[in-house]
C-alpha cells in the first residue's frame, strides 16, 4: 500500500493557496490553485484585489466566457497564505458574477476540461491540474471530445492566469504535502514543498470534477 500524506492542514511557507469561486445554480464550484512568493508579497485585500480583477477580465479575453453556459458565472478570488494554518482568507472586493454568454445547454454538472500544470520536478505529487466546469453541448464534438475553441480558450485562460501570476511575483506553483518515512519501501520522510508550473497544456478529453463543490 503506498504511503499516504499526513493528514492535517497544509502549512508551507512562502506559499499561497487561491480559490477561483464559481458559481452553478447557487451552488459553489471551485478550482484550487496554488503560488510561491506570499513571504515577499504578502496576501492582502490589495494584492488580492488586483489579481483578482486580472483574472476576472482574462476570463472574457481568453474566450472562455463566450463558450461557458449562462447557467455558470464566474465571481472570484478567496485567497490564503500557507504559512500558518490559521491564516484567514482574503476574499476580493469584487464578486460580482461575471456570466457566462455561451451557447446551448450546460454539459452535466460533473463534467470538466482539465489543464494540466507542468512543473520542474518528477513525479506524481508535482503534476497539478485545474478542473474548469461550465461547457455547453455546442462545446462538446459528436465524438465525445471537446472542441479545439474549447480546448484552446480553457489553456489561455489558465495559462494567462500563470503568467499574470508570476508577473506579480507570485509564481503559480503545484505543493506538495508532507509524508512520513516509510522503513518498508526505503522511502524517508518528506516535508511539504511545492514545484513552479513551467507551462499549461490541455488535452480534448472530458473529465469528471467531483471534490470542488463546498
Amino acid at each position: 500500500m503506498a504511503r499516504q500524506p499526513i493528514p492535517g492542514p497544509l502549512v508551507l511557507a512562502n506559499a499561497g493557496e487561491l480559490l477561483l469561486v464559481f458559481d452553478f445554480g447557487n451552488r459553489r464550484r471551485l478550482n484550487v490553485l496554488h503560488f510561491t512568493g506570499s513571504s515577499t508579497r504578502p496576501v492582502n485585500i490589495a494584492n488580492v484585489d488586483t489579481t483578482n480583477g486580472a483574472i476576472k477580465s482574462l476570463f472574457a479575453t481568453s474566450g472562455l466566457q463566450a463558450l461557458t453556459a449562462a447557467s455558470y458565472a464566474l465571481h472570484g478570488i478567496e485567497v490564503r497564505d500557507l504559512g500558518s494554518p490559521t491564516n484567514a482568507w482574503v476574499v476580493a472586493t469584487d464578486q460580482a458574477p461575471i456570466v457566462g454568454t455561451g451557447v446551448g445547454d450546460p454539459l452535466p454538472s460533473q463534467i470538466a476540461a482539465v489543464a494540466s500544470l507542468h512543473t520542474d520536478k518528477r513525479g506524481r505529487n508535482y503534476h497539478g491540474r485545474a478542473y474548469l466546469p461550465g461547457a455547453t453541448e455546442t462545446d462538446s464534438e459528436g465524438a465525445g471530445t471537446m472542441t479545439v475553441a474549447y480546448q484552446t480558450a480553457v489553456r489561455l485562460f489558465i495559462d494567462g492566469i500563470r503568467i499574470h501570476l508570476a508577473s506579480v511575483s507570485w509564481p503559480m506553483a503545484v505543493v506538495s504535502r508532507a509524508y512520513p518515512e516509510d522503513v518498508a519501501a526505503g522511502l524517508p520522510a518528506k516535508g511539504a514543498d511545492f514545484a513552479n508550473v513551467l507551462n499549461v497544456t490541455v488535452d480534448l478529453s472530458w473529465d469528471t470534477q467531483r471534490r470542488r463543490k463546498i
